[in-house]
């Protein structure tokens, strides 16, 4: 028997999930196995957005290089958006030893 998840639940689950961890350090795993770790900005219906170092993500860039002398708050950073239908699963990220 083949199982449905309901979307409208599954959208749930992410924005509960993102106010918990909103501007938490955190760790995103896409669909395609990518891993990326960030500072979770914010969050809309469709989207997590995660402020991450530009210089390693460059093909995720929102901005071109002219819209980001709008955005001098980031620095070397870049606020990156991932969609939830492509994220597996996220979750707080802990690079260290406690």
């Amino acid at each position: 028997m083949e199982q449905t998840v309901d979307p409208q639940r599954d959208m749930k689950h992410f924005h509960d999930k993102c106010k918990r961890n909103l501007y938490q350090f955190i760790q995103v795993e896409l669909n395609d196995g990518s891993v990326y770790q960030g500072l979770l900005h914010s969050y809309d219906h469709d989207k997590m957005y995660v402020i991450m170092p530009k210089t390693h993500h460059h093909h995720m860039e929102m901005e071109t290089e002219d819209e980001s002398r709008l955005f001098p708050f980031y620095g070397p950073f870049g606020l990156f958006g991932f969609p939830f239908f492509g994220v597996r699963g996220f979750g707080p990220f802990f690079p260290f030893f406690i």
